[in-house]
């Protein structure tokens, strides 16, 4: 073992050596990758000094959205954008260049020169004097095609410790790394580390998708796994039109999301699941595990988008054709503009709020449900046509907790079909597993109800009444809108109440 001193301070590190030898490798991801698989590498891990330093690939170390902006100011690039280095003769030692943190606990590191063979172990920080552990590293090169090795604190790093002046370096304690002719690197070779997250922070949160290949990214997931966990700023998605098929999820700890389309009827979101279908593992995927996107984020946004579940009803002979397009799940999410595509069970909404404005949604059977408080404003509702000369399916089918005041709110929308005047149901009371709890609530409120809507208005559902749950109506208007003992109507002062930051729990989206 080597030892190193600076000051009072003793650093003892393993004399093993990563090397992997460079030619022809890919920047930015392949080395690294590739040497974790190397046996020098697995040698030099067993014997790992007092701070184990793991390699691994900067896409595992970096998000997507903040390596794209680290190519953007040139500290990190793609193969085709990188440059011939300069070589130097034998006899010139590589020095640091600059020392970058460029936030999430994370220092860029980067020499003046390529290096042949590289130990992530050479280079040592300190604060203050004070060791800084690190435990992570990866490598990549810069745009002027100069080695940049990305290291991740252990010791939490923040920009006030650069407004404190606090002394924060990097420092050369071993030459195992060498260029293409052989030069080691530079003992006590330092440098001081620069702020650079305000620059980073100032370039703007956006990803892109294209088919093409020319975005950032050819699928939406790719463009969403590249988003940081738990971002605290909006991330716009830009989705070029195409027809995306692929299983979509946003996580739960992926907040602020921004998806946004080129146009709504150009950008498609797609699969073909359904309830009964088979799954590759056994078992069938259920209704919940048919839905084509899942959205799980809070403070999520959608815009001038199409999402779709493309299944046939009439390709297949089963009894289960739930088939969802989105399942939604979390709170202040948005939809702008946006289209729902599919048959039974099209838009689950399930838990927390939900605001759609000016969209789309289609379907047939129950294909607005769930227990969210939720309103659709100024939306355009249409119920396929099935067929029937008495009934062409329901509208709605929440299962609004009691303790809930509010459910779907419908403001200023209209319900349009192509099915048989009085063949649809605004909705009935779904209890999930006989939930006796889940008394579901719903208003349309000055809305055009085509002659599609049956004069009943709301039915029964697996032995639930359509009596016993919160429907109401107030000042709708159409040839489907009608005021009798079943179709019960707010009075003024109770229509009053249902404002859509009421509903949606004091959060307005229009602010």
């Amino acid at each position: 073992m080597d030892v190193f001193k600076k000051g009072n301070k003793r650093m003892v590190l393993s004399s093993v050596t990563l090397t992997a030898m460079l030619s022809g490798f890919h920047p930015v991801y392949s080395f690294a990758e590739s040497a974790v698989e190397s046996p020098d590498y697995m040698e030099s891990s067993a014997a790992a000094s007092e701070t184990e330093i793991t390699v691994i690939g900067a896409s595992q170390l970096i998000s997507g959205l903040h390596m794209k902006k680290l190519k953007m100011l040139g500290i990190a690039a793609e193969e085709m954008e990188t440059e011939t280095p300069k070589v130097y003769p034998s006899g010139n030692k590589v020095k640091i260049k600059e020392v970058d943190y460029i936030g999430h606990n994370l220092i860029a590191v980067t020499f003046d020169r390529k290096l042949e063979s590289i130990n992530v172990n050479d280079v040592s920080f300190f604060h203050n004097g004070e060791s800084l552990e690190v435990k992570r590293a990866a490598i990549a090169e810069n745009k002027e095609g100069q080695t940049v090795i990305f290291y991740e604190s252990e010791t939490p790093i923040n920009s006030e410790s650069f407004i404190m002046e606090d002394k924060i370096e990097a420092s050369v304690v071993k030459d195992d790394s060498k260029d293409i002719s052989g030069n080691t690197l530079k003992i006590h070779d330092h440098r001081k580390l620069k702020d650079i997250t305000t620059q980073l922070n100032e370039i703007p949160n956006l990803l892109t998708v294209s088919k093409d290949g020319l975005a950032d990214y050819t699928t939406v997931q790719g463009a969403i796994d590249a988003v940081p966990a738990n971002n605290t700023e909006k991330v716009e998605v830009f989705i070029e039109n195409g027809v995306y098929k692929e299983l979509v999820t946003i996580p739960k700890d992926k907040p602020f999301i921004y998806l946004k389309g080129e146009n709504a009827s150009g950008t498609i979101i797609t699969n073909d699941n359904y309830s009964g279908k088979a799954k590759p593992e056994g078992g069938t995927y259920g209704t919940t595990g048919s839905a084509s996107v899942y959205i799980y984020g809070d403070d999520f946004t959608a815009e001038n988008l199409t999402f779709e579940n493309s299944f046939d009803e009439q390709s297949v002979n089963v009894t289960n054709k739930q088939a969802v397009a989105v399942y939604a799940r979390g709170d202040r999410q948005t939809f702008k503009n946006s289209r729902f595509i599919g048959n039974q069970d099209t838009l689950y909404v399930n838990g927390g709020t939900q605001y759609f404005y000016q969209s789309y949604i289609e379907g047939d059977v129950d294909f607005i449900f769930g227990r969210s408080s939720a309103v659709f404003e100024k939306c355009e509702i249409f119920s396929l046509d099935r067929g029937s000369t008495t009934n062409n399916g329901f509208v709605t089918a929440a299962s609004t907790l009691i303790t809930e005041p509010y459910g779907f709110l419908f403001l200023n929308s209209k319900l349009l079909s192509n099915a048989s005047a009085g063949t649809v149901y605004l909705g009935r009371p779904w209890h999930p597993s006989g939930d006796p709890n889940a008394i579901g609530s719903v208003v349309f409120m000055n809305s055009y109800l085509g002659p599609h809507i049956i004069a009943q208005g709301w039915t029964d559902m697996s032995g639930f009444s359509y009596k016993d749950a919160r429907f109401n109506e107030y000042k709708n208007y159409g040839p489907g809108a009608a005021i009798n003992e079943d179709r019960m109507q707010l009075s003024d002062e109770e229509a009053q109440l249902y404002t859509i930051e009421n509903v949606l729990k004091g959060w307005n989206p229009k602010e």
